[in-house]
C-alpha cells in the first residue's frame, strides 16, 4: 500500500506532489500557500526551492521555542512569513506537548509514546485562531496549497476553514495521517467524507500519486501518511 512512509520528504513522495501542484499552476504568477506546522521551516524551504518567489508562503508555528528556531532559517527569505500561533476550529489558547524543543512530535494531545519509549513530558501554552479568520483579517480570498501537518490536530483546520471551503477558495490540501490520529480520534474516513464531494483524493507515495475513488478501512492504517486532495 506504500503506507508509512510520510515523515521523510525524500521517502515520502512530497517533493514529487510539489512538482505536480506547481505544474498545475503554470503561468499562475502569484501563489498563495500556507504551511501549517511549519516546525523549524524545512517544508517551506523546500516549497521555495521548487517554486520560488512567485509563492507567497505563511508559515504557522505555535510553540515559541521552534519558532525561533523557523524565523533564524527562513530570515533570508522574503516571500515567507512565519506566524508564531497555529490554527484550529476555534480561537483558543492550548496546551502543546513535546519531547523535546523542536520535536516534530509536537502536538496538542498528550500522546502515550511509551511503546518507542518516547516522554512527551515538556509542555508550553500556545495561541489558536482558525484559517477563515486569518484569511478575513488578512484579505486573503484564495489559497493555491494548504499543507497540513499538526499531529493529529488537521481535521480541526479544516474544520476551522470552513468558509474557504465552501466558497471553493482552495485548490491542493495535503494533510498528514498516522499515529496521532489515535490520539485525537479522527480518522480517514472523516478527511475523505469531507472532502469527496469536491475534492480528487490520493495517496502521496515515493512514485506518485494514488488515486482513491472510493473510501475502505483499509486506509485506517496509522502508520505516517499523507494525503493530497485535488480541487475538482
Amino acid at each position: 500500500m506504500n503506507i508509512g512512509k510520510g515523515s521523510f520528504n525524500d521517502e515520502s513522495g512530497e517533493e514529487n506532489a510539489i512538482r505536480y501542484i506547481n505544474k498545475q499552476f503554470d503561468g499562475v504568477d502569484d501563489l498563495m500557500i500556507f504551511d501549517v506546522g511549519a516546525n523549524v521551516g524545512h517544508y517551506s524551504i523546500l516549497l521555495n526551492k521548487h517554486i520560488g518567489e512567485k509563492a507567497m508562503i505563511h508559515a504557522f508555528e505555535p510553540s515559541k521555542r521552534t519558532f525561533d528556531k523557523l524565523q533564524s532559517n527562513v530570515g533570508d527569505l522574503n516571500n515567507i512569513v512565519p506566524h508564531n500561533f497555529g490554527l484550529g476550529n476555534e480561537q483558543s489558547k492550548q496546551t502543546l506537548y513535546t519531547n523535546t524543543e523542536g520535536s516534530g512530535l509536537a502536538s496538542v494531545y498528550k500522546r502515550n509514546l511509551d511503546h518507542i519509549n518516547i516522554d512527551m513530558n515538556q509542555s508550553e501554552d500556545i495561541v489558536i485562531s482558525t484559517l477563515d479568520s486569518f484569511c478575513d483579517e488578512n484579505k486573503i480570498s484564495h489559497i493555491h496549497f494548504l499543507k497540513l501537518d499538526v499531529e493529529g490536530h488537521e481535521l480541526k483546520v479544516l474544520e476551522g476553514a470552513a468558509k474557504m471551503l465552501r466558497s471553493a477558495s482552495i485548490d491542493f490540501i495535503q494533510f498528514e495521517f498516522g499515529g496521532c490520529n489515535i490520539d485525537s480520534r479522527t480518522y480517514f474516513q472523516d478527511f475523505y467524507y469531507l472532502l469527496k464531494d469536491n475534492f480528487n483524493l490520493y495517496r502521496i507515495v515515493k512514485d506518485g500519486l494514488f488515486p482513491i475513488s472510493r473510501y475502505s478501512e483499509m486506509y485506517e492504517a496509522f502508520s505516517t501518511t499523507n494525503y493530497l486532495a485535488e480541487r475538482k
